[in-house]
């Protein structure tokens, strides 16, 4: 298989089980009992894992491998989707959460860092890597779009299944596809060549790359807005994806059928993200 072709795949199954629990997962929690606040906390500590380990997971690529890095970013998703599904009191849940924000650490970069090596080495280094980058960023909002719609669709059409609740069902297909993922990776991404490093090296590193960023996004105006916006940005979609399901739940007076709502107005907007990977590289 095309490097292109790997890497698009390989970006659908790592993002379509985000779609999935992505439009039941508030609404799960708290039917679960969990109060708003809680479900909140229990976004914080995912959140926290992933900015604590991004760094590191994306040096540990370059150590152990892309493959093995995304593999076990797959593995540490299949747990966590597991307990989430599962789960009903809070200290496991906790656990999903940080597991989520290892696998979301993991599996960030190193599909792109295994196709800008495989080209490089099939092609040679002055090879244009924007279009195979922008059918990775297209599948993955396709990933998104597809699965948030499944995902909010799911529990409606299909209900209570053999003791699981409905709104846990689109958690459960998502570890499914993990397994997926897991598999894939294995058959279509062959390690090609690339600078060995040790892990004394990558962690090393971290800290001067970390004090590097902050000066220089301090020092120049226009990164120091760009940070502020995103930061901003970030909350506010925060708020969003935590307020908007419970809005919807109250809305229609039932929670698998406020999944679908948000599910349906939330694959627009990935639907029109992908649409501008796709038209970018032509812009």
């Amino acid at each position: 298989m095309r490097p292109a072709r790997a890497y698009a795949l390989v970006s659908f199954l790592v993002w379509l089980p985000v779609g999935l629990y992505s439009a039941p997962l508030v609404l799960l929690l708290l039917g679960r009992g969990f109060d708003l606040t809680a479900v909140a906390a229990l976004g914080v500590a995912y959140g926290v894992t992933v900015v604590v380990l991004e760094l590191p997971t994306g040096g540990l690529a370059d150590v152990v491998g892309r493959r093995a890095v995304l593999v076990a970013a797959a593995v540490a998703n299949l747990v966590a989707f597991g307990i989430l599904g599962l789960a009903t009191t809070a200290a496991p849940l906790v656990a999903s959460a940080i597991l989520r924000g290892v696998g979301r650490a993991l599996s960030s970069g190193p599909a792109e860092a295994w196709f800008v090596d495989a080209v490089h080495a099939a092609d040679g280094p002055d090879t244009d890597l924007t279009p195979g980058l922008a059918k990775g960023a297209t599948a993955s909002s396709a990933a998104l779009a597809i699965g948030v719609i499944a995902g909010g669709a799911l529990p409606v059409v299909v209900g209570d299944l053999g003791g699981v609740t409905a709104l846990a069902l689109p958690v459960l297909l998502g570890a499914v596809f993990e397994v997926v993922l897991l598999v894939v990776v294995l058959l279509v991404l062959p390690e090609p060549p690339r600078p060995r490093t040790t892990t004394r090296t990558v962690l090393a590193g971290v800290p001067t790359t970390i004090r590097t960023g902050l000066r220089l996004g301090l020092r120049d105006p226009v990164l120091a807005r760009i940070m502020i916006a995103m930061g901003a940005l970030g909350v506010a979609l925060a708020s969003i994806e935590l307020l908007t399901p419970n809005w919807l739940a109250l809305l229609t007076g039932d929670p698998a059928s406020a999944g679908l709502a948000y599910g349906i107005v939330a694959a627009v907007g990935f639907a029109a993200d992908g649409l501008g990977a796709a038209t970018g590289p032509s812009a």
